[in-house]
């Protein structure tokens, strides 16, 4: 014997509109904001500002001057030269 089903206005069945909803999918979470990129820095023993940029996940990927640069501008500090 089959279960009498009861139709609302709308013509629905009554089980399908009271049916629970369904939970949302879950959204993937946001990456860590890396802040200001790119970021400056003062080289305290040159006197130097160093602009450096970010990769996406916040770790240095370039530098200007580069640091081979600077240690030229270390060397130079040092030697007088």
């Amino acid at each position: 014997m089959n279960p009498i089903t009861t139709y609302l206005p709308t013509g629905l069945p009554a089980n399908i509109v009271n049916r629970p909803p369904e939970a949302p999918a879950a959204a993937p979470t946001p990456a860590a904001p890396i802040g200001p990129n790119p970021r400056l820095r003062l080289d305290p023993a040159l006197g130097v500002v160093v602009m450096e940029f970010l990769d996406a996940t916040g770790k240095l990927s370039r530098s200007a001057p580069t640091e081979a640069q600077l240690r030229a501008y270390r060397l130079a500090q040092i030697t007088g030269g």
